[in-house]
């Protein structure tokens, strides 16, 4: 029987991540965590796959907005619906503008780092220290930052401060030296004391807390650490965190960053580090939104499934909160909808966005309906690739769920069966949307099914079939490729 290993990854880079921490960076760790997991060989916990999160991992592309900060991009998977009804996949895109870019707020900073023993690998503290020298380059003089190391107990290496020629940051962190336990509570109340004592409403008053393993000294109670750091989040000072291989309590780190009103990512290679520090980099300039809350309100249809909601949404719709969105940012919600039958035009649901503009300093709303047609028996509900490609990323999410699920059940061929139809589909979206993602993402659900194997004991055989869906719309991925790309060769089982 397999367990759930948390061993430290090593050779990792990792803290240019501080790049994407800082403000408008989204959550994403639950897609990187997931995929560590299954690398090594282990099952992913149900409980660390947040399915929206999951999905906002992902490269979108909406239109940018013209006239507001925001934009509401809606999308249907196919704009016609058979007149027997069937299901009915929308797509609601959030995408900010890129004017605030140029702009930052002047941070009021406190680096919190572990450096309990673990942190002793060869690879983790050079990384630490050449991506700190690279992190300096994103700082301006004026920006004050303090610096706070954590094994046993929490240590201010140097108080707050101005950044200055930055020599100073350059000379604490080549002085690290790890050694003890992980005493998370104290690290993490001393960065809050140091961005509280040079407060500043005109600043971006925030703690980054990077860590490696489970807090195992001092306070180590999970919710009295979202407590303690809640009272710091009140009072405007906010926190986001970093995750560094397994052996780590995800939920704590989701947790205190959501809370936060801060990013958490999960860093498991160096090429998650380069994705986030390419892509992510508007962490350190202006948010545009807060207090995002998106509405659906079903029309024809019923709301049978939202992916950033908990359960079963209302009949009446549903409401979700986003994470706060910077400049250039997009956030994406998958819904479903069930009609038990069409007519010959109707709308399917009405669709509201209400933020608070941080530029304006004032409350806005977006307003779009969606409408469908009836369309031929038989109509493929994600018709669309673009709208297929998002549904099919938040489905791999709930199949990572379910696998677990049927794991502990002893379930194992079930299992295995789930992850081969969802490596089939992903397959068959790469050849339709040409997104190498999609690739990689197939390949993983591939050396899954090797571990699922090992379980049962042998691997069942399978055909695939590929479908070649036809949008209606102006297709934003492509161009479309009509063959499914080849299976990689992989390891052969070894069956126990």
């Amino acid at each position: 029987m397999f367990t759930r290993p948390f061993a430290i990854l090593a050779a990792i880079l990792f803290l240019a991540v501080f790049l994407g921490a800082c403000g408008g960076a989204q959550p994403d760790a639950s897609k990187s965590y997931s995929r560590a997991v299954i690398n090594r060989g282990a099952i992913v916990p149900a409980e660390n796959i947040r399915v929206n999160e999951y999905l906002n991992y992902y490269e979108q592309r909406f239109p940018e907005p013209t006239d507001a900060p925001l934009g509401l991009d809606l999308r249907l998977g196919n704009t016609k619906v058979p007149a027997t009804g069937g299901d009915i996949w929308l797509q609601i895109g959030l995408q900010a503008g890129k004017d605030a870019e140029s702009r930052r707020t002047p941070l009021n900073l406190a680096l919190v780092l572990d450096t309990s023993g673990s942190m002793k690998s060869s690879d983790k503290l050079p990384a630490l220290r050449q991506s700190l020298r690279v992190f300096l380059d994103s700082l301006q003089p004026d920006d004050i930052v303090s610096i706070v190391a954590y094994s046993d107990e929490a240590r201010v290496l140097r108080s707050a401060g101005p950044v200055a020629d930055g020599r100073w940051i350059r000379e604490t962190v080549d002085g690290l030296q790890p050694s003890g336990y992980t005493n998370l509570h104290a690290g993490m109340i001393a960065g809050f004391q140091e961005v509280e004592r040079n407060f500043d409403i005109r600043r971006n008053n925030r703690v980054l807390l990077l860590t490696d393993g489970v807090a195992n000294r001092g306070e180590i109670r999970p919710d009295k650490v979202a407590t303690d750091a809640r009272s710091y989040n009140d009072r405007g000072i906010y926190l986001s965190t970093i995750g560094l291989g397994l052996d780590l309590n995800d939920q704590l780190l989701s947790t205190l960053a959501s809370q936060g009103k801060g990013a958490y990512h999960f860093i498991d290679s160096a090429g998650e580090m380069d994705k986030v520090f390419r892509q992510e980099v508007s962490g350190l300039v202006e948010k545009v939104a807060e207090d995002v809350v998106v509405s659906i309100v079903p029309e024809r249809a019923s709301l049978t499934w939202v992916s950033g909601y908990d359960g079963a949404p209302p009949a009446g719709g549903a409401q979700v909160r986003m994470p706060d969105i910077g400049a250039g940012d997009s956030q994406v919600l998958m819904a479903r909808f069930s009609a038990a039958s069409w007519p010959s035009e109707a709308p399917v649901a009405t669709v509201t966005v209400s933020y608070t503009d941080l530029f304006g300093q004032r409350q806005r709303q977006l307003l779009g309906e969606v409408r469908a047609t009836t369309g031929s028996a038989g109509a493929d509900p994600l018709a669309d690739v673009e709208v297929r490609r998002n549904a099919t990323v938040a489905q791999s999410a709930q199949a990572l769920i379910d696998i677990d699920h049927l794991f502990e059940a002893d379930r194992y061929e079930q299992a295995w069966r789930l992850a081969r139809q969802m490596e089939q589909q992903l397959r068959e979206l790469a050849a339709l949307s040409a997104d190498e993602r999609m690739v990689q993402d197939a390949d993983l659900f591939r050396r899954y099914q090797l571990t699922l194997a090992q379980a049962l004991g042998y691997e069942p055989d399978e055909s695939r079939d590929a479908t070649t869906p036809d949008g209606g719309q102006p297709e934003r991925w492509g161009p479309g490729l009509r063959t499914p790309l080849p299976t990689p060769d992989l390891p052969a089982i070894e069956v126990r």
